[in-house]
């Protein structure tokens, strides 16, 4: 585990980080490659996903609904690490059961290019909203089923790339650069993601690999030297690939599906920026529309709510040194 993590981690940003070449601040962007950024963020992210069979309906969930991370950024190393601490559930776990939340994510620029990766697992669910046919809804809230042993493993990647040069998504994802005049971009992403549901006490195991092309425009208003705000919309479409495959004793059973879905992301936010200490809050949307024969449905509307704060600081100059020096192998400077 401890080996993939550090792979993660940090074969892509020695692969592609980039030259040591600090540029001179220019009228729109204001660099901070010498300082050292923490940002500490909650938010909702969080998925769940509906059954809905000829029977039966219901919604599969997490015992949590809010998510603590921790970033940080120093030139072109960039890693968060996400997780929900306990004292968020503790009250309902005796109905809800427990639900365990990891996350790690990198991403790393080359110019107008962005990259992330971001592994992801969640264990332990709960069953609610069970109703018949009719829209009979039944059980109480002392009476959840609880899934303490099915899994969700993912992997996500998006590439990313910005056309206007005088936009800056650092700004906006890693706050490693202050955007100065406002400015807007298209911007085109392409997401791919892999997606493994299994509970050791079940005879059945889900895979799902996503494929989806985004397209739209993001605008950052500087408000003022240090207030923003950011507004954005990018529609896209993408395929999905289902297997479900089932366990009998004469052997595997296996259901695939192919799935065309429409997808639309929005973004609005607030922000302060100053050279140390920045804040913000947004609210992001994502609709994706799937075929309702579709083996599971995760949920199709999403709205997601991030609060961030985060201190940016001077680099040791013993840390200084050793960025410098492994920048100086990377075999494509």
């Amino acid at each position: 585990m401890l080996r993939f993590l550090f792979i993660f981690i940090f074969f892509p940003i020695i692969l592609f980080g980039q030259k040591r070449v600090f540029y001179d601040n220019s009228e729109y962007i204001e660099k901070m490659d010498n300082t050292i950024n923490l940002k500490f963020s909650l938010d909702n992210d969080l998925k769940s996903f509906e059954y809905n069979g000829e029977h039966l309906s219901y919604v599969i969930t997490p015992n949590t609904s809010i998510r603590t991370s921790l970033a940080f950024n120093y030139r072109f190393i960039s890693f968060k690490i996400g997780y929900s601490p306990k004292f968020f559930t503790q009250s309902e776990e005796d109905v809800k059961g427990k639900t365990k939340v990891f996350k790690i994510q990198t991403d790393f620029f080359i110019n107008q290019w962005m990259q992330s990766l971001e592994y992801s697992k969640i264990k332990g669910y709960y069953i609610r909203d069970i109703q018949d046919p009719n829209g009979f809804l039944f059980g109480s809230d002392s009476e959840y089923i609880k899934l303490p042993n099915l899994n969700t493993v993912s992997f996500t990647g998006r590439t990313q790339y910005t056309f206007n040069k005088n936009f800056s998504l650092k700004a906006l994802m890693r706050q490693t650069e202050i955007q100065r005049k406002s400015a807007g971009s298209v911007i085109t992403s392409l997401t791919y993601s892999y997606l493994d549901i299994r509970d050791k006490t079940s005879i059945q195991d889900l895979n799902t690999l996503g494929l989806i092309l985004n397209a739209g425009y993001m605008h950052n208003f500087v408000i003022s030297n240090r207030w923003f705000a950011i507004i954005g919309l990018s529609p896209g479409i993408g395929v999905e690939f289902n297997k479900l495959t089932t366990e009998f004793e004469s052997g595997n059973d296996t259901t695939r599906d192919t799935e065309l879905v429409g997808n639309i992301f929005s973004q609005i936010g607030l922000g302060y920026n100053s050279r140390s200490f920045y804040s913000g809050i947004d609210l992001r949307g994502i609709v994706t529309t799937r075929d309702d024969e579709a083996i599971v449905r995760f949920n199709t509307a999403r709205s997601i709510l991030r609060f961030y704060v985060g201190y940016r600081f001077s680099a040791p100059r013993i840390f200084k040194d050793s960025i410098d020096w492994l920048e100086d192998q990377n075999p494509l400077n």
